[in-house]
């Protein structure tokens, strides 16, 4: 089936090399990012250099202190070939977070278009975590240079959003740099050690902003945090709706079918969950790879019925196709993160495909385009 419409991929990464500042004052920043970010990881596995044995010890932070102030002295560091690398018990350990074919750690956008162009994707979502930098200013580059190609995300120091510098950012971002949305994550939070969360009064006057640009906020929720459960986090996004029920959600990743399944894979959606999905302007992507490509060969049979159940209980309107490229090379290519659901979810009705794999995507930035 060849599509009529462009297909919209609402999740992908362009990115400097990763060993660079990627546009925060130093490199050394950006490390401490990237340092937190692999101690939270747990799709792939840490590894020793010497022998590629798994290594079932988490040594990159104090367990105990989710602050700045939890990392350890590791000799955390970018490697090549998609790896971090760092030290401890006397060996050298890695985790293979990127494609081994990434040899300088960096996804320039020129090589994203060709990735783009040879799997059959219009136009991508750039994403903007912390891991790859502080990138708004790059993301507007590209999207001058290739136009109509990417969609640039803002983003803010999350546990600080709600400072006089922070809206200044966003602000700036939006409004000289063309972004048209703001990337959330709540892994950010180490940087304050979780003493503030989003959903509390003190973050207002950033949705107030948000409202006003009328930009989707896309949310990366760890389940697994000082921030507590997912349940937890989904019922923070519910106070903060109803506080700002003009403002669109998307759940990064998709909602987490796997920790809601019984033994049959029969999916039970708790109450905070299906209540935002049913009530509230929030879309889920429908994106398996990244997490169970280590689990599971393609096409990820067990997923046609995760994504199945959540179609016929939320409907087309609510779900958004991603593919997390290119951190989804260490996995499948380009392709075959469209083909896993374009080509073997049959029960998807030809209008449900367009929704999902065009029109609800480009719907979240409709309103920021016309403010």
């Amino acid at each position: 089936m060849t599509p009529d419409y462009p297909i919209i991929d609402c999740h992908a990464h362009i990115f400097p090399a990763l060993a660079s500042a990627g546009g925060f004052p130093t490199a050394a920043d950006h490390l401490l990012h990237q340092q937190r970010a692999m101690h939270v990881h747990g799709n792939q596995p840490y590894r020793r250099l010497r022998d590629h044995g798994v290594v079932s010890t988490r040594d990159l932070w104090n367990a105990d202190d989710h602050s700045e102030a939890g990392r350890t002295d590791s000799q955390f560091r970018v490697g090549r070939n998609g790896r971090f690398e760092w030290e401890a018990h006397g060996d050298s350990v890695y985790c293979q977070f990127l494609p081994p074919y990434m040899h300088d750690m960096s996804a320039p956008p020129d090589a994203m278009v060709v990735d783009m162009d040879y799997a059959g994707i219009g136009t991508v979502v750039l994403q903007n975590d912390h891991i790859y930098g502080d990138l708004a200013p790059y993301f507007a580059q590209a999207m001058q240079a290739f136009p109509d190609r990417f969609i640039g995300l803002a983003q803010v120091d999350e546990p600080f959003g709600y400072r006089d510098d922070q809206l200044a950012k966003l602000e700036r971002e939006v409004t000289q740099l063309g972004m048209r949305g703001l990337y959330f994550t709540m892994t950010g939070f180490f940087r304050d050690g979780y003493r503030h969360f989003p959903d509390e009064p003190l973050f207002d006057p950033l949705w107030k902003l948000v409202a006003h640009h009328g930009l989707p906020v896309f949310w990366v929720h760890s389940a697994k945090s000082a921030a507590g459960t997912y349940g937890d986090e989904m019922q923070r996004l519910r106070r903060i709706v109803e506080r700002h029920p003009a403002i669109q959600h998307v759940l990064v990743h998709g909602v987490p079918t796997s920790i809601y399944c019984n033994a049959d894979d029969n999916i039970d959606f708790p109450p905070e969950v299906a209540d935002l999905l049913d009530n509230c302007p929030v879309f889920s992507e429908v994106l398996y790879p990244i997490a169970w490509g280590g689990k599971m060969n393609y096409p990820y049979t067990r997923a046609h019925g995760h994504i199945r159940q959540v179609y016929d209980r939320f409907g087309a309107d609510k779900l958004t196709w991603g593919s997390d490229m290119p951190n989804v090379g260490r996995y499948c290519t380009y392709k075959q993160a469209l083909s896993y659901v374009w080509d073997h979810c049959d029960f998807l009705a030809p209008g449900d495909r367009r929704k999902i794999f065009h029109d609800n995507t480009l719907s979240l930035f409709a309103a920021g385009a016309q403010s």
